[in-house]
C-alpha cells in the first residue's frame, strides 16, 4: 500500500477525491527494477497498471517477419517519469501491445489491475475518469509510435 498522497502527485488522478485515491492507494505498491531488465512482454496478459517515478523504460513492438527486429522488436517510445504504462490492463483482452525494458535502475508505482476493475464496479465515476485517462494515454502513445516508425522507415 501507498499513501493516497502519492497517488495525488500524478495529473492522471487529479479527478478523484479523497475516498477514490484511498481505494486505488491500498491495491497499490512500489516496485523497483534494475537496468536491462525486462518488466513485461508484448502478447502476456496485462495485470499491473504502471506509473514511472525515477529511471526510464523503453517499449518495443514486435515486427513479424523482420529478422533482424524479431527478437527485440522495434523501439517505439520511451517511458518517462510520472507516465503511465501497462494501459492494456485496463483495455480488454488484457493483453500487453509492447515490451518493456528497463534501460536504467527504475523506480515504478504498480496498481494491482484486476482489483482496480473490481473497484470500477462499484463506482462507476471511477471507472469513467480512470479509463477516459488510459484512453488518452493511448493515444498519445500511438502519436508517439507513428512519429518512431515513420523515422525508422525514412
Amino acid at each position: 500500500m501507498i499513501s493516497p498522497e502519492r497517488l495525488r502527485q500524478f495529473p492522471y488522478f487529479g479527478l478523484l477525491n479523497e475516498g477514490q485515491l484511498t481505494e486505488i492507494s491500498m491495491i497499490s505498491k512500489e516496485e523497483s527494477f534494475e537496468g536491462g531488465e525486462v518488466m513485461f512482454r508484448e502478447s502476456e496478459p496485462a495485470s499491473t497498471l504502471y506509473f514511472l517515478l525515477e529511471g526510464c523504460i523503453d517499449l518495443y513492438y514486435t515486427i513479424a517477419g523482420i529478422k533482424d527486429l524479431a527478437s527485440k522488436g522495434i523501439s517505439v517510445g520511451e517511458i518517462n517519469p510520472g507516465e503511465p504504462f501497462g494501459i492494456s490492463a485496463l483495455i480488454e483482452p488484457y493483453l500487453l501491445t509492447a515490451t518493456a525494458y528497463v534501460s536504467k535502475p527504475s523506480q515504478v508505482l504498480a496498481i494491482d489491475a484486476l482489483a482496480l476493475r473490481a473497484l470500477f464496479e462499484k463506482d462507476h465515476k471511477l471507472a469513467r475518469i480512470i479509463t477516459h485517462q488510459a484512453a488518452k494515454a493511448a493515444i498519445e502513445r500511438l502519436h508517439a509510435t507513428r512519429v518512431q516508425l515513420a523515422a525508422a522507415w525514412v
